[in-house]
């Protein structure tokens, strides 16, 4: 693939956005109505056509920018609305130059003017707090190009959670219709992507180890609560090796020790016998976990999947908190995935360009941990790679 003229530009773009759709329950009873949900969004950003930037063309010249986003949730008593602003990037899924179909990715910080409180919102248990992660991951198809416009249809499902640090903290999902109207330079033509035949460009491998450290927050409860808890820290350091293939995805699998600092405090408090020989041990959390990196430049998307091999006061936890029972079948199972699935989500940002493959690096990057499904808390992340070869 190639551009039909080479380029060092990234030329802008503005793109509007209207979406509706309705609010998707995530608990069976007494959730609240809603009516029909409205958002407008507003995306600022850029073609990223710069044919001496290797990342881009590994993904295949993606989009990326900023996303302002509003909506009114469709219960103003109970919900409110949202304002959240999302980086984003957005893939070309199907490599077409003509009516392409992209893969659009945003993550970032919302408010809500309307969230929990035990006396004139209880019923709220979605949002607990006024400020919240923002996520939303949205499928669209280019249904007519014209200079210096393009329409797009898409599907959109939007999420926001304020990752454990302060209950309740169900979560709100959204399922949303788009229609939005991309405008750009009309000379943009110039730098449309045409498939060549050309192979693609063979790049080095390299073989990284790292350690990070990870300061986490963490309110204890279940998603429902108890409301009002003291917020305690968790403290996360992490081991892992990786191999990085064409520059710009690494793959690895490593190891982390965690310690809750609200576990310890329910043992003290509550004089928990079977607990107490050892309290920080007790308090532990040991992960091995495999992640890939999306590597573009200064910036990555981490994923992690992990698995608990020690967590001994999970077991307390489950019986101050057991799973609810209205479907006894699946939430046995569903209790079973938390014990020994740990997620985790988040940015990085580098301090030197990792498409370089630096010797050194540093990075520093906001995460969302989650057992499973269900958010644990909210983390920011220090850490140091090195390059072995």
């Amino acid at each position: 693939m190639s551009f039909a003229q080479e380029t060092k530009k990234n030329p802008l773009f503005l793109e509007p956005e209207y979406m509706i759709g309705r609010v998707v329950p995530n608990y069976l009873a007494n959730f609240p109505n809603t009516h029909l949900q409205h958002g407008l969004a507003l995306s600022i950003g850029s073609f990223k056509t710069d044919t001496s930037s290797s990342w881009a063309k590994y993904y295949n010249f993606p989009q990326t920018g900023v996303s302002l986003f509003y909506s009114n949730i469709g219960n103003n008593k109970i919900f409110g609305n949202e304002f959240s602003a999302m980086t984003f990037v957005s893939f070309n899924v199907f490599n077409r130059s003509s009516k392409p179909t992209y893969l659009k990715i945003g993550i970032g910080a919302a408010y809500f003017d309307t969230y929990y409180d035990s006396i004139t919102n209880p019923r709220n248990v979605d949002v607990g707090s006024p400020f919240t992660w923002s996520f939303q991951a949205g499928a669209y198809k280019v249904i007519s190009e014209k200079d210096g416009m393009n329409l797009k249809l898409g599907f959109v499902f939007s999420h926001a959670s304020n990752g454990h640090t302060q209950l309740p903290n169900f979560g709100l999902n959204s399922a949303l219709l788009s229609l939005s109207a991309q405008f750009y330079n009309k000379d943009l033509k110039q730098y449309q992507l045409t498939k060549t035949k050309t192979k693609s460009e063979k790049l080095s491998k390299s073989f990284d180890v790292g350690v990070s450290y990870g300061l986490g927050f963490h309110e204890y409860g279940d998603k429902d609560g108890p409301v009002g808890t003291a917020k305690k820290g968790v403290h996360s350091t992490s081991v892992f090796v990786g191999r990085t293939k064409n520059n710009h995805f690494r793959w690895g699998v490593g190891g982390t020790y965690r310690i809750y600092e609200v576990y310890k405090q329910q043992i003290i408090e509550n004089d928990l016998t079977a607990y107490k020989d050892n309290i920080n041990k007790s308090a532990s959390n040991i992960v091995l976990f495999t992640n890939v990196e999306f590597l573009m430049s200064h910036i990555s998307i981490d994923v992690e999947l992990g698995f608990n091999l020690y967590k001994p006061f999970y077991k307390q936890y489950e019986e101050d908190f057991p799973p609810d029972q209205q479907i006894a079948s699946y939430s046995d199972i569903k209790g079973k995935i938390k014990r020994v699935i740990a997620t985790r989500l988040g940015l990085n940002l580098y301090a030197f360009n990792t498409n370089k493959l630096p010797k050194h690096n540093f990075f520093i990057g906001p995460h969302i941990k989650a057992n499973s499904g269900q958010a644990d808390f909210t983390e920011l992340a220090f850490g140091y790679v090195f390059r072995i070869n």
